[in-house]
């Protein structure tokens, strides 16, 4: 989880990640749901997290928990793969 700061606009940005055989457990519920909390606790007023379009688990998680795209973007120029920036909605 990365804290709010009153330079990001007191965003947070919080990332579960689970490897595939461990997927379906709960896991990245348990992982979202703490991370969310500490991140209220901090006083976060907004809420984002970032999925690689490569991963469309990753994408339903998100999208099932409430986060909605905002944007779409390359790391690096050369890439292939886009990085999904969600926003908790």
């Amino acid at each position: 989880m990365r804290p709010p700061t009153e330079d990001n606009g007191a965003t947070s940005t919080v990332i579960a990640r689970v490897l595939l055989e461990h997927r379906r457990r709960g896991l990245g519920t348990r992982l979202y749901e703490r991370a969310w909390e500490q991140a209220r606790a901090l006083d976060a007023q907004v809420i984002e997290t970032v999925v690689p379009a490569s991963n469309p688990d990753g994408l339903r998680f998100a999208e099932q928990h409430g986060f909605g795209e905002i944007e779409r973007h390359l790391l690096r120029e050369g890439d292939t793969v886009h990085w999904i920036d969600l926003r908790l909605t």
